[in-house]
């Protein structure tokens, strides 16, 4: 049996190290914004408004902190933990060892369909947060935003990007099985 190579052990390694980190956040990242919104209405008034640019009548309500909880969570942060998820796979077949096969192409092209998925769900979240913080407003005062900005071009181009690295990595793969069978 040939041992492992300096560089490959190292992979393994840290390959460790994110995967258990991409598992932390996946509890973590749920739970800190249940505390935001259990807390929202205890928070300084700056960090209120900076968090939440909108015009606000603070205290909120309970059905509002409610609302606003399965808003955010639902959609980008439902997707963002199936990315961590993502993420979490890709490393454990990097911490077997496994590199250039067809499951790691899986989770790259997973991963590209997670940074589009993002892509939409920030929209839709800042829509419907933005109905749902100001529909205890009197008529008058509550509001519908539609926002795109550059960050949300950024997700966009690199979950496009990803899906490229993705096809080509099967390519590869593709073309290192033709390579293995040729006699």
């Amino acid at each position: 049996m040939q041992k492992d190579k300096p560089n490959t052990l190292k992979l393994k390694r840290v390959s460790r190290r994110f995967r258990l980190f991409m598992q932390i956040l996946m509890a973590v990242v749920p739970l800190s914004n249940g505390l935001f919104w259990l807390f929202l209405n205890h928070l300084p008034e700056l960090v209120q408004k900076e968090v939440l640019p909108y015009y606000l009548h603070f205290p909120l309500p309970w059905p509002t902190l409610l609302m606003g909880f399965i808003v955010t969570t639902l959609l980008p942060i439902g997707v963002g933990v199936y990315g961590l998820y993502c993420l979490q796979r890709l490393f454990q077949l990097y911490e077997q060892g496994q590199i250039f096969l067809a499951a790691n192409v899986f989770w790259y092209k997973r991963l590209s369909q997670v940074l589009l998925l993002s892509f939409a769900a920030g929209l839709c979240c800042r829509s419907l947060l933005s109905v749902v913080l100001t529909l205890h407003h009197p008529p008058g005062q509550r509001m519908l935003t539609l926002s795109l900005g550059s960050d949300d071009i950024n997700i966009l181009v690199l979950g496009g990007i990803l899906a490229v690295i993705s096809w080509v990595m099967e390519a590869g793969r593709q073309l290192q099985e033709d390579i293995d069978l040729t006699v």
